[in-house]
């Protein structure tokens, strides 16, 4: 089989003569829709085009659901394996947590009760990232070199005029998400148990960037080969102990904490590295999530490809479309997963339908 970047070399050798088409049609017209896999680049191999920003598979998926592609009805029925018990566990906090926001400038839940006659209403208000969330493919774009010019949705289909619209779009929002439907096998690596069985002492509250040979180490404690762990289509949920340390802290504690300033302001976090994006693309995961703030450590963008400051949100969003999920609620899972010696499940998503939405609770739920 010819190599995938062969394949653009060849396609634009054969083109020089005439007008080159945009760089997204040479690459999208060799996805392969019976099998998604053939001719899929490494990751050396991207960009897959010079105009393209760096580490980016532009047009690789081909459609608006990005990296969920690795979900099919296979991945599923697959999955169903991991249902044993028949028991459940929410994986979503309450929407009002944490309270208040640890990003102040997102406003809090408002929740009012409409009575009436014989019966009552209530009223949601919600900021889609204060809570347990699943960042859609409008959330954050990628660029060449940072400039507000040359930033790029995912797959280069919509712009941010686009999404301001007056009549708006519904181009990469939630809903595609929401009508998909998203189901299959999770995988549990709990980074704070593994620390916690070495003594080891950590705070949520830095900048702990955690590197992908943790996680390989964390696999291998948990009695599981990290080299053949995952499959493609998987979701992997890291626990970092973010929902234990915050619920810890006293009410004053947590109410100043969105408050820290300059180094202070940071938290846990997967290291932001080269490392780490290559780790995750070579598994071909169709999502990654955590019970932390942001999957990264944040503040985000301090890490370089080819010179210029990135962050895992710009190259999984929009470079990848792999969606991230946060603040998930892990502990329960956890004990279990321990007590079983079992760390796979079944899990289901199930987003708002919002058309053109940018995020939402994801509803998420395990089953084992």
């Amino acid at each position: 089989m010819i190599p995938f970047v062969a394949l653009v070399l060849v396609t634009t050798a054969f083109t020089e003569a005439r007008p080159i088409p945009h760089p997204l049609t040479i690459v999208s017209r060799l996805v392969n829709d019976s099998d998604i896999y053939a001719n899929w680049p490494t990751y050396d191999q991207l960009p897959l085009h010079p105009s393209f920003p760096p580490r980016r598979p532009h047009g690789v998926s081909g459609d608006e659901l990005g990296a969920l592609n690795h979900i099919r009805n296979a991945t599923i029925l697959g999955a169903k394996s991991e249902i044993q018990l028949g028991k459940t566990f929410n994986l979503n906090l309450q929407l009002s947590m944490p309270d208040p926001p640890l990003i102040p400038n997102r406003r809090p839940l408002i929740h009012a009760i409409q009575p009436f006659a014989g019966y009552q209403d209530d009223v949601i208000t919600l900021n889609t990232q204060i809570s347990t969330q699943f960042d859609g493919l409008r959330h954050f774009p990628y660029s060449t070199n940072l400039s507000q010019s040359t930033y790029q949705f995912y797959n280069d289909l919509i712009t941010f005029d686009d999404i301001m619209a007056p009549g708006g779009s519904a181009t990469l929002g939630i809903q595609n998400t929401a009508e998909k439907g998203i189901a299959g096998r999770g995988i549990l690596l709990d980074w704070a148990g593994w620390m916690e069985s070495k003594n080891a002492s950590f705070d949520v509250f830095s900048a702990i960037g955690i590197p992908t040979s943790d996680l390989d180490a964390v696999a291998t404690w948990q009695g599981l080969d990290p080299t053949s762990l995952f499959k493609p289509g998987d979701f992997l949920v890291v626990r970092t102990g973010f929902t234990k340390q915050y619920t810890a802290l006293s009410p004053h504690a947590q109410a100043i904490l969105p408050y820290r300033e300059d180094a202070n302001a940071s938290f846990i976090g997967l290291e932001a590295s080269d490392a780490t994006l290559r780790w995750i693309w070579d598994k071909k995961l169709s999502l990654v999530g955590g019970d932390h703030p942001a999957f990264e450590t944040l503040p985000i963008g301090n890490f370089l490809i080819d010179g210029v400051q990135r962050s895992l949100h710009q190259v999984f969003i929009g470079g990848w479309g792999l969606n991230i999920v946060e603040y998930l609620n892990l502990e329960q899972l956890a004990a279990s997963c321990h007590e079983l010696k079992r760390y796979s499940f079944f899990f289901t998503i199930q987003n708002l339908n919002v058309v053109g939405g940018i995020a939402s609770p994801p509803n998420a739920l395990a089953i084992m």
